[in-house]
């Protein structure tokens, strides 16, 4: 019997917290994109040892976290990202993108076509089978 008076202890304990006030999340950040991003601090005697984080979405579609806001949404780091280390993100991220288009162009084949001349399979891959052998020795097209 003394379990049944344990039991009812740890019921009229957790009503009596469920009485105490909430605790208010904190707004932390708004992104490029609109998304509002908050957190509630840890709480390790309620049994939360980590913060909670989230965000809300401007547009359900569409919003969707930088990778920087999803390093701090996921724990990965303490600190939310600082606009401008998002900026230099993206400008190192277009600089690859030219630099990316700069090799492709110096080295791309004078009689080559481009990709997206090519038909898709099922799959929704370029269709190369014309330009490459299926058997060794068998090519259906001489390219020269």
């Amino acid at each position: 019997m003394p379990s049944e008076r344990r039991l009812w202890k740890i019921v009229f304990d957790n009503f009596l917290k469920s009485l105490q006030p909430k605790l208010k999340e904190k707004p932390i950040g708004i992104d490029a994109q609109g998304n509002k991003y908050f957190e509630l601090e840890a709480d390790p005697q309620g049994g939360r040892r980590l913060p909670r984080r989230w965000f809300v979405p401007v547009d359900e579609e569409s919003g969707v976290p930088t990778p920087e806001w999803s390093q701090w949404l996921r724990g990965r780091r303490d600190e939310p990202p600082t606009q401008e280390e998002i900026a230099h993100n993206e400008a190192i991220a277009n600089m690859k993108k030219i630099n990316a288009e700069n090799i492709a162009q110096k080295f791309r084949l004078p009689g080559s076509t481009n990709e997206t001349e090519c038909q898709q399979n099922s799959k929704g891959f370029p269709d190369m089978s014309e330009k490459f052998e299926i058997q060794p020795g068998n090519l259906k097209s001489k390219i020269k």
